[in-house]
């Protein structure tokens, strides 16, 4: 490993470059800049701050925010104090909200919501939640300016608690900083230095930011730049042209973007895209959903060889790569396996397929965890011999390749984003005049998917599509609201009562060549 691969893991750049590069820029955004000696400073203060608020190492604070300077800020005065990151999508509604509150302990909540007052729901009551600070307005930079600038190391990276969707369609929480046996931990750092090996990040790298700050992929990319002496352009929110607009004008080298950014930016007019120059790109990440052979070569046609694709889960971290030279001959596939990791492709019986046949997907790798937040275990996702099943159908080849088929699952993958349908039908049920639904994922094309619900009325009642949506308004976040409802006499079942949802979704995708 090299030493800034060292220092990525240990997490001490923002001191390292404080020292050696002090007034180097590390975080830019369309209005400031900061460089690593004014990033740690501020760092060190809200630490600082934090800590007379009675904030301690272990602690878990909600980082609920759209991509913005002063999440860096926040992150490293975490690392610095030992104090856990839990990411929160901005898009959440309070309920939503309240119960990731509840569930993770949280003790502290960053948000930047133009109108905090509309947040009360969801932590009024909460007996655990002490500290509550806006982004906006000038609360967060008074805080800092409480703080002592007294140097503090951090011994490792912001330990971070993320939420993914499980079968009981409550969302669950994902944290990786338990202790490993030294068998596993050595394992584990044999798949980092793989993954870190095979996308070749350089020091002084230019980052353009531009996906969302509560996922995990996001700020892993922008963090590996940041611990090679990079610079990170943070971009508030997505825009095809703005992206562009960006990666010509601070000649930006690297980005990760999910599918549906890609997708955007090659379906701009062929004129808007010659307007810009983008021959700064080397790197180009993407994961989070399935990427098509198609869009893939439309982004090699545009960018250049620079598309570096990963597949993986919350539960098990990225198991697979599929670099630029991987292309040519297996463009279908999302990469071949990481070392460490084993994948095995089962029949509905349990029983081990062949190499190119295709079954279920089972993992087993050194970073999946034990357990959820709660110390909920795996459940029925988890076999005895500890593979691991995310729901998806595909195919592994015989050099090692990845091939995802289908999703055995009911989720749905919107724009990189997991939503899970139990959760869209819970609320649904919630209408007084819906007995049943159904919500499944439709062919979008610029998203991958999108949100489709069937409801089953109570006899005798009647109730419209716009009823429905207007009553999901405030339930559910707009990303997971159905983009369109139709109510039906009976939902079809199969012979024990479950509905089937196969049937439901069968005629959207017939004719489109894919399934997910």
């Amino acid at each position: 490993m090299t030493t800034d691969a060292a220092d990525a893991d240990r997490g001490g750049h923002v001191e390292r470059y404080a020292q050696t590069r002090p007034d180097a820029i590390a975080l830019a955004d369309e209005t400031r800049a900061l460089s690593y000696r004014e990033w740690n400073d501020r760092a060190n203060r809200l630490a600082d701050a934090l800590e007379r608020r009675g904030l301690r190492a272990g602690d878990r604070v909600g980082v609920r925010s759209r991509n913005r300077i002063e999440w860096f800020e926040l992150d490293a005065a975490l690392a610095k104090l030992g104090a856990l990151r839990v990411a929160i999508s901005f898009r959440l509604t309070p309920p939503e909200l309240r119960y990731i509150l509840e569930n993770s302990g949280t003790r502290a909540l960053f948000f930047d919501d133009p109108d905090p007052a509309a947040l009360t729901p969801a932590w009024e009551g909460l007996p655990a939640l002490k500290l509550r600070v806006p982004f906006r307005g000038p609360e967060f930079a008074a805080l800092i300016e409480t703080g002592n600038p007294a140097p503090r190391a951090r011994a490792k990276a912001t330990e971070a608690i993320h939420y993914t969707s499980g079968t009981t369609g409550r969302p669950k929480g994902v944290h990786r900083g338990r202790a490993l046996d030294p068998e596993r931990r050595e394992a584990l750092a044999r798949l980092n230095a793989d993954l870190k090996r095979s996308i070749p990040y350089r020091s002084g790298d230019r980052n353009l930011l531009c996906a969302p700050l509560n996922h995990a992929a996001a700020p892993s990319s922008a963090l590996a730049t940041l611990a090679r002496g990079g610079t990170v352009h943070v971009m508030e929110k997505f825009d095809a042209e703005g992206a562009l607009r960006s990666i010509d004008r601070h000649r930006i080298s690297v980005s990760f973007m999910v599918p549906t950014m890609l997708n955007r930016i090659v379906s701009l007019p062929e004129s808007t895209r010659a307007r810009y120059d983008v021959s700064s790109l080397r790197i180009v990440t993407t994961g989070a959903s399935v990427c098509p052979a198609e869009l893939k070569q439309r982004v090699f046609d545009y960018f250049g060889p620079c598309l570096y694709e990963s597949y993986g889960s919350t539960e098990t971290g990225v198991i697979t790569i599929l670099t630029p030279e991987d292309h040519a001959r297996h463009a279908e596939s999302c990469g071949r396996l990481l070392e460490g990791v084993d994948v095995r492709i089962v029949d509905d019986a349990g029983r081990l397929l062949p190499r190119g046949e295709v079954g279920t997907i089972f993992i087993k790798s050194p970073a999946t965890i034990d357990a959820y937040v709660g110390a909920a275990d795996l459940g029925e996702d988890m076999a005895e011999d500890g593979y691991f099943s995310a729901g998806d159908v595909g195919r592994l080849d015989a050099e090692g390749f990845l091939f995802i088929v289908d999703r055995k699952k009911d989720m749905i993958i919107s724009g990189g984003v997991n939503i899970y349908p139990a959760e869209i039908e819970a609320a649904l049920r919630e209408h007084p005049a819906i007995l049943d639904a159904a919500a499944f994922g439709v062919p979008n094309p610029d998203f991958g998917e999108e949100v489709r619900a069937v409801c089953e009325r109570v006899p005798g009642r009647e109730v419209s599509e716009a009823e429905i949506l207007a009553f999901l308004r405030d339930r559910l976040a707009d990303y997971k609201r159905p983009r369109a409802v139709s109510v039906v006499d009976e939902l079809p079942r199969n012979a024990i009562g479950k509905v089937m949802k196969r049937d439901l979704r069968a005629p959207y995708w017939a004719g489109t060549g894919r399934a997910i």
